[in-house]
């Protein structure tokens, strides 16, 4: 296929798309709610989805049984109703809404406490094999903000899937540096511990994304009010002003 012709096929597709959503949302408007499923379409970071959404959602289901959960991990956020993604703040427009900035910790298998390397400050961090998420830049920076002037830690591995970062932090590969959605369920459960109370914000959030031609859905509406709440109680059990 030639490019004007790969364009043309990619631009069809969008419009029929379009299309599509549109006349689901005329056939909500036009069709009475009561008894009907209210089918609601959510783009969400595999990180919030696996780690932290997924457990959460079998209670929304039992509140709104008549609203029906399509949830991807990938795609273009307009062909969503919402979308729950990631962003660094100086990219995030007015099209999205903070619902809670990063704020990071380390974590780390409760046995790595009773191990042979002290973890006693945040300078003992470098003593350990730290995991990073993607590049080094998070656990560099959250170290010198604790006043820790070498940085390089003993060992180190590099992971771009935050469920892997979970699961090889639990299972006492290392210590993880994680945001307080990547960290709650496991810290609650005692699989994890936060060998230290200090954390610290990066310049980047969990946003919200709605599309702007949503006004006919009531279960979008149901979902994004739910969601609202679990991020308050987030907050309030996480201890996030």
């Amino acid at each position: 296929m030639t490019i004007r012709g790969s364009y043309y096929a990619r631009s069809l597709s969008e419009a029929f798309e379009a299309i599509w959503r549109a006349t689901d949302d005329v056939s909500l408007a036009n069709s009475p709610s009561h008894g009907r499923t209210q089918r609601v379409r959510v783009l969400c970071v595999p990180a919030v989805l696996n780690l932290w959404l997924a457990d959460r959602l079998p209670n929304f289901r039992r509140l709104h049984p008549a609203v029906e959960l399509e949830i991807s991990t990938s795609g273009k956020r307009a062909n969503f109703d919402l979308a729950i993604v990631d962003e660094f703040v100086y990219k995030a427009g007015p099209a999205l809404t903070l619902l809670i900035p990063l704020v990071l910790t380390p974590v780390c298998a409760p046995s790595l406490l009773d191990g042979p390397v002290p973890l006693r400050s945040p300078a003992d961090l470098v003593n350990h094999h730290l995991i990073h998420e993607c590049e080094s830049m998070r656990w560099k920076r959250w170290l010198e903000q604790e006043g820790v002037l070498d940085t390089t830690p003993k060992s180190s591995t590099t992971l771009d899937d935050c469920t892997l970062i979970m699961r090889e932090t639990i299972n006492g590969a290392g210590i993880a540096l994680a945001d307080t959605m990547m960290a709650q369920d496991f810290l609650q459960q005692g699989k994890l511990v936060a060998p230290f109370q200090a954390r610290h914000t990066y310049p980047a959030g969990i946003y919200l994304h709605q599309r702007r031609s949503i006004g006919n859905k009531p279960g979008t509406g149901l979902f994004q009010d739910w969601l609202l709440s679990e991020v308050e109680d987030h907050k309030r059990v996480m201890a996030i002003a």
